[in-house]
């Protein structure tokens, strides 16, 4: 008789339209839209007509838990969309749900994400007994991208408005800018749906090839072993980009619509151009910025730091820690530093050993100095 072992339930894959799963994606993918990101020109668009306070609410509560944006998954993960009797979830059965949960739960969430940040660099620090200042700032820091250390601190010291600010943050991006969007997307979305599920048949390598595009990346190949199911999840502005969610026992794929059903299915749909990237700049010649790229790049440059990041990958590409010790600020002021730089399209970041290595972009720089010489004359 073979040696007795802990089995292991085979991998589920699958694939579904969940309405909570689509507005997480549809957050994120606004907290990067900005202008020279590559993304769909809806949701730059349509970041661009937020109301201030959304703005200042998307920016806050994505900036303070890594690149990953583990935070706005956190309410919508307990939620538990992917339940048998939650695959139909309606925006108000999410909304009671979010309201009913205690504020002080919503400070638990908070500090999951910022536990998941450390887990990934591997810095063993977990979130402070006491109310120690001093030591609540070093355990956020290592977190922040665009959110400042006393911004986060005031919300983790005070549950009840990080509660009110992530209600309101999902309830206004679903009915200022997502609603109607998502009704008039609904059925490619599911026709994309039976398209993964015919896919997920196959395997989950070969799905995520087939669905993406792309190779299997190394960190969610890893995570496999920690997971009991796999869910695609089509995404209406997506396009090109992978996305995903890694919350055991759960791995949540987000794959474009364009990609499943193909460039001439959506040529049609608003913003979307076909290669399923947003085409906002149609009408500028080729290798000239539009005005608000040019924009969004000269506040990029804005900073005495951040010029003397580019002027530090000038040299050549380098990885975080390297632009930290050569800047001798703190780690978290130089994340927020390239984070910007990287949204702007100014700089270019590709993971590589677990490591992230930065390097300039220098088609972006050329465009930018035509623009100004443009203007000069």
């Amino acid at each position: 008789m073979g040696e007795l072992v802990i089995g292991r339930p085979a991998l589920q894959v699958g694939a579904a339209v969940s309405l909570p799963l689509d507005l997480v994606s549809v957050m994120s993918l606004l907290y990067r839209a900005v202008p020279g990101s590559g993304l769909d020109s809806w949701l730059v668009d349509t970041r661009r007509a937020l109301s201030p306070q959304l703005q200042a609410d998307l920016d806050l509560l994505h900036g303070f838990s890594g690149r990953l944006l583990y935070y706005m998954e956190e309410p919508v993960m307990r939620f538990e969309p992917l339940r048998e009797d939650r695959l139909d979830a309606g925006f108000s059965d999410l909304a009671a749900f979010l309201d009913a949960l205690p504020a002080g739960v919503y400070r638990d969430l908070a500090i999951s994400a910022i536990d998941r940040v450390h887990q990934d660099l591997g810095t063993g620090l977990v979130a402070p007994s006491d109310d120690g200042d001093n030591a609540w700032r070093r355990y956020i820091e290592p977190a922040l991208t665009t959110a400042g250390a006393d911004e986060v601190l005031g919300l983790l010291f005070d549950a009840d408005d990080l509660k009110a600010r992530t209600v309101r943050l999902v309830t206004g991006i679903w009915e200022s800018a997502y609603r109607d969007d998502f009704t008039a997307q609904h059925e490619q979305l599911r026709e994309a749906a039976r398209i993964a599920q015919d896919a997920a048949s196959r395997g989950f390598g070969m799905a995520f090839a087939e669905l993406t595009g792309n190779r299997l990346p190394a960190t969610l190949a890893a995570s496999l072993n920690h997971v009991v199911a796999v869910t695609f999840c089509p995404s209406a502005h997506l396009g090109t980009f992978v996305s995903y969610i890694i919350y055991p026992p759960h791995i949540v794929v987000f794959f474009g619509t364009v990609h499943a059903l193909g460039p001439q299915s959506v040529a049609e749909s608003p913003g979307i151009s076909r290669n399923g990237i947003g085409n906002a700049n149609a009408a500028q010649a080729p290798g000239t910025l539009a005005s608000d790229d040019l924009l969004e790049n000269l506040r990029a440059l804005g900073d005495a730091n951040r010029l003397r990041i580019l002027d530090l990958l000038r040299g050549g590409e380098l990885y975080a820690q390297q632009i930290v010790g050569r800047l001798g600020i703190a780690q978290s002021a130089v994340s927020r530093h390239l984070a910007q730089l990287e949204r702007s399209g100014l700089i270019r970041v590709e993971p590589r050993r677990g490591m992230k290595y930065y390097a300039v972009d220098c088609e972006r720089l050329e465009e930018l100095a035509a623009a100004i010489q443009e203007r000069a004359r």
